[in-house]
């Protein structure tokens, strides 16, 4: 068939030649379209990082340098590991054998009135006693808060703590204590300048203040200026003596506020934590302050005033005027300003109001019958005495609707007493003075009489006490002569007891001289008493012990032989 056919042959094989080129070819074409598609579909779908709203995405390259083990991040893109840079919200592409990608994070979101506290997780370690970072290179805290709002912080990086932004009501103030800084160059100072650290010398107005919002850097406590009252009662009340020691119990109000000018000081000086949980650190500028020194000056300036003044008079007024003038000067020194000062009520002891009270009701009693009296006997008669009157020349009139009179002096009646005119008694006392002048004359020649009785009873009393005298004085000459007498029997026995004891004890000295010492005749002593008394004695017989009983038996036998 080959021989048959040769033309057919060689154009079959010319034809899956062909048909192999046109084969081959399209293979290329293909894999030409291909590798663009599929190129693209890699890129697309491996290399695409679609970042949504609110959210980011950290970075972490797989190859290049290693980093140390110091390090928490990559310091370049050109060390492996995880990156500063974040990706954010909308469409990113990335090598996939380069970069690794977690999960899209929710950004920080840092609510209403709060702040974000940052704390750097890379970089050089803090100096000791180091508490914020104060460089870009120091890991640790870092001092400025994020404010509210979305921040795309890399978690990787830093930590975030959320804190309650300070907020200072209206009628506060916040005293601004810096936590961190360089010491100040006065260390005796309650408030320090500005930037060092401790007590700031200005106060935080009324607001939000997210710069002093991080706890490690700033304490910010709000305090009260508005106007305070004080009631001076019940345990707060003040007792002070009066003037001759009677106790004198005061109560009052007083208003007072705080210095702003002075109020860091202030608050340096008497607050404390406990005082802030309970009063907002009012009780202790009230206690310790304000009432230490009310109570001195009571006691300096009440105490110059009687118990009875402080019921009648403008002794209260007095005393509550000078002892406000005294408590606000010193009060202002230490930032404190007193508004006012009231005294409510006193209380005198119960003896002076209960005397002071009777007092009174004796007075209106007096009154009473004074004026009784005036009506029956009359008033008194006033020469040269003229009408009071009063500025527009009016005449004052008394209670009884007649005019006052001032001036003048009483007129007086023929024996001395003075007159009065008007009362229907006055006739009838007029009488009975003359009567009385009568029975005076008598009474008068009586005494007379009994004086010059009393004066001859005196004579024969002074003659009879002369004699008394005498004889007394005869019986102690007497009484002198028998002391003398036993003054010198007593001598005597003295004196022969004095000579007998010196005699026993030159018996005791020659006794000591015998022996040579007094130490030896105590031996002596000890030994004959106490040598005679000894039947056995079971011991060494060398030692002290021994030698003691053989001085013991040699006093005995020499006693013995004398």
């Amino acid at each position: 068939m080959n021989e048959d056919y040769p033309q057919h042959d060689d154009r079959m094989e010319e034809y899956q030649a062909h048909i192999r080129r046109i084969a081959k070819r399209m293979r290329w074409l293909l894999l030409l379209v291909l590798l663009p598609i599929v190129g693209l579909m890699f890129f697309w779908f491996s290399c695409r990082v679609d970042v949504g709203e609110g959210e980011f995405v950290p970075l972490m390259r797989k190859t290049g340098q290693n980093i140390t083990n110091r390090d928490v991040l990559a310091p370049t893109f050109n060390f492996k590991g995880p990156q500063y840079d974040i990706l954010k919200e909308g469409r990113h592409f990335r090598n996939p054998y380069t970069w690794y990608w977690p999960r899209p994070m929710k950004a920080t979101v840092v609510p209403k009135l709060q702040v974000a506290v940052l704390t750097r997780k890379y970089g050089d370690p803090l100096d000791r006693g180091q508490v914020v970072v104060v460089n870009e290179k120091q890991k640790g805290i870092l001092s400025k808060p994020l404010g509210p709002g979305r921040h795309y912080v890399n978690t990787w990086a830093y930590g975030v703590a959320m804190y309650d932004m300070v907020q200072i009501e209206p009628g506060f103030r916040g005293v601004v204590t810096r936590m961190v800084g360089k010491e100040s160059a006065s260390p005796n100072v309650f408030v320090v300048k500005k930037g060092e650290r401790g007590t700031q010398p200005f106060l935080l107005p009324p607001g939000t203040h997210p710069g002093y919002s991080n706890p490690y850097v700033y304490l910010v406590t709000p305090i009260d200026v508005r106007s305070q009252k004080f009631e001076m009662a019940k345990q707060y009340g003040i007792t002070f003596p009066s003037k001759y020691g009677f106790d004198i119990h005061v109560e009052g109000t007083i208003e007072w506020a705080p210095d702003i000018r002075k109020l860091p000081e202030l608050f340096v000086k008497y607050v404390d934590e406990k005082d802030l949980e309970e009063s907002g650190g009012i009780n202790n500028i009230q206690r310790k302050i304000i009432l230490t020194f009310a109570r001195s000056y009571f006691r300096m300036v009440g105490g110059q005033y009687r118990a009875v003044d402080y019921i009648t008079g403008d002794t209260r007024l007095e005393v509550q005027q000078e002892v406000e003038r005294r408590l606000a000067e010193s009060c202002e020194q230490e930032g404190i300003l007193i508004r006012s000062f009231v005294i409510r009520a006193t209380e005198p002891p119960v003896q002076i109001r209960e005397q002071y009270e009777r007092r009174e009701i004796a007075m209106r009693q007096i009154d009473r019958y004074r004026k009784e009296v005036e009506k029956e006997i009359g008033s008194i008669v006033i020469e040269g005495a003229t009408a009071k009157v009063d500025e527009h020349g009016q005449a004052v009139l008394d209670e009884r609707g007649q005019p006052v009179m001032i001036g003048g002096k009483p007129k007086l009646a023929p024996d001395g007493a003075p007159q009065r005119d008007g009362g229907r008694l006055s006739k009838v006392i007029q009488e009975r003075r003359k009567d009385r002048e009568s029975s005076f004359g008598k009474v008068r020649e009586k005494i007379v009489t009994m004086v010059r009785d009393a004066e001859r009873y005196q004579a024969v009393e002074v003659t009879k006490g002369q004699r008394d005298l005498e004889v007394a004085r005869i019986q102690l000459e007497a009484a002198k002569d028998r002391a003398a007498k036993i003054l010198a029997v007593g001598q005597a026995h003295a004196d022969v007891t004095v000579m007998k004891h010196q005699a026993e004890a030159e018996a005791v000295r020659a006794k000591i001289n015998a022996f040579g010492t007094g130490q030896k005749y105590a031996e002596y002593q000890m030994i004959t008493k106490f040598a005679p008394a000894v039947r056995r004695v079971l011991s060494n017989t060398d030692g002290l012990f021994a030698d003691l009983f053989e001085r013991f038996s040699k006093m005995r036998s020499s006693g013995a032989n004398k």
